[in-house]
């Protein structure tokens, strides 16, 4: 690209700023979690949008973030588990993602923090990285020299990445004001005190984005840049993370900025995926979209264009994590959720899918309550939001998870899911079995 075109790019186009959280959710107070101190990202939420029904294509990090990044799928994209070690996966080459996309569009692209989608910022179109440690203080501070630092006329994409809240909660604890423990899991003692630990993690994660948010002030940038604040995937506590459920599939999703998009409404109900992220974005800025690229824009509907919204469901994939009994995939709109299993595992009293150090003991004694799990799972959002009544095997919801499983396939066969094929092959599989080809070649 000449430079008077990417002189001419640059006019009058808002800065991006893209803060991420580990294993957030949707457990901040402008969710509706009031035993949480997140007066800087309420704040965020009350002056621009907040997307209710916003949900994770993965409840795993690495492929949660590459959708997020790529506006693709997992099983489109090929980033289908974690990236690092033992597991390995890698994001196809073919795919470009946002800080690339932005750099070819006049935009100086920075990383501060985690990333967590390839081995190489590079790779991803950083063109600067500040730091990749996983303490907040210095991501933080990385990033407020950055806005200090910005040159004139030059706009920026930033990506603030932070490590919190993933275990393990180094923050002490917080129960100020009581302890919020989700209806589907018992309310023990150490299953309080694990909650008001990470109650204060979520505390000294919003006290990080107030820092970011004040340097950017400070650096008289705030007017003129996109905020957005988006979470990977579920919280890390059994039935969430690691699992298809509700829980482990949403996330918080806030954006603020200059413009009309942000200027109407505050609150969105509508279904939104993370791969609509990127597409809405571009067409905020006026930059072209891929025609590979999945998800949809929502500008034209929350500048009131259209009234019907790109989106009325929701996908979303489990290929493997820490072990894999949970494979899964499933289909989730503003009134229904249907998850459906593809391996042998056994469903429990509470379902169980989840970092190993989520209170050990109850999660070995829920272990021991087991039944046959069934291939589908059924659930009335509206009514049962914490998906306790599993309505999959109840005659009257026949035809509804027959049509809701007619839709999944569909999504499956279009994303080419390999799982149609049988197990999804891992990355170290796939070496061994080129190593053991190779190896048993006579040499010539």
């Amino acid at each position: 690209m000449s430079t008077n075109s990417q002189n001419a790019l640059r006019e009058n186009r808002p800065n991006v700023v893209l803060l991420t959280a580990h294993d957030l959710g949707q457990h901040l107070g402008c969710y509706g979690i009031e035993t949480v101190k997140t007066p800087n990202i309420d704040a965020l939420a009350a002056e621009g949008l907040r997307f209710e029904n916003a949900y994770s294509t993965s409840p795993v990090c690495s492929p949660a973030r590459g959708s997020l990044l790529t506006g693709r799928y997992p099983q489109s994209n090929g980033l289908m588990g974690l990236t690092h070690a033992p597991w390995w996966w890698e994001i196809d080459d073919s795919e470009a993602m946002l800080p690339e996309i932005l750099a070819e569009h006049g935009y100086e692209t920075h990383l501060s923090g985690l990333q967590h989608v390839a081995s190489d910022p590079e790779r991803m179109g950083f063109q600067h990285t500040h730091s990749q440690e996983l303490d907040a203080e210095e991501t933080t501070a990385a990033a407020s020299e950055l806005f200090r630092n910005a040159t004139d006329g030059q706009p920026f994409y930033a990506q603030v990445g932070f490590f919190e809240v993933h275990r393990d909660f180094d923050q002490g604890t917080h129960s100020e004001n009581g302890v919020y423990v989700p209806p589907y899991l018992e309310e023990t003692d150490e299953i309080r005190d694990d909650f008001a630990a990470f109650q204060a993690s979520v505390n000294y994660f919003d006290d990080r984005v107030g820092d970011v948010l004040q340097a950017l002030e400070s650096a008289g940038l705030r007017e003129e840049t996109i905020v957005i604040l988006a979470a990977d995937h579920g919280i890390p506590h059994p039935g969430a993370k690691w699992t298809c459920r509700r829980p482990g599939i949403e996330i918080a999703l806030l954006m603020d900025g200059p413009g009309p998009v942000f200027s109407g409404r505050n609150r969105v109900d509508e279904v939104i995926s993370s791969v609509d992220v990127l597409p809405t974005l571009l067409d905020v800025l006026d930059v072209p979209i891929s025609g590979r690229t999945e998800g949809h824009s929502f500008r034209q509907f929350l500048e009131g264009e259209t009234e019907s919204p790109p989106r009325e469901a929701a996908f979303a994939q489990f290929t493997e994590h820490m072990k894999r009994d949970n494979e899964s995939r499933c289909i989730i709109t503003r009134e229904n959720h249907l998850i459906r299993y593809f391996d042998q595992g056994r469903t429990v009293k509470y379902p169980v899918g989840t970092d190993p150090q989520a209170f050990a003991d109850h999660v070995e004694r829920m272990s021991t309550e087991r039944e046959p799990r069934p291939f589908a799972q059924l659930y009335d959002v509206r009514e049962d939001p914490y998906e306790l009544e599993n309505l999959g095997a109840s005659s009257k919801h026949k035809q509804l998870v027959t049509d809701l499983s007619q839709r999944l396939l569909r999504w499956m066969v279009s994303v080419d899911d390999p799982l149609l094929e049988g197990r999804v092959r891992h990355p170290y599989y796939e070496q061994a079995i080129d190593d053991l080809l190779t190896s048993s070649t006579d040499p010539e």
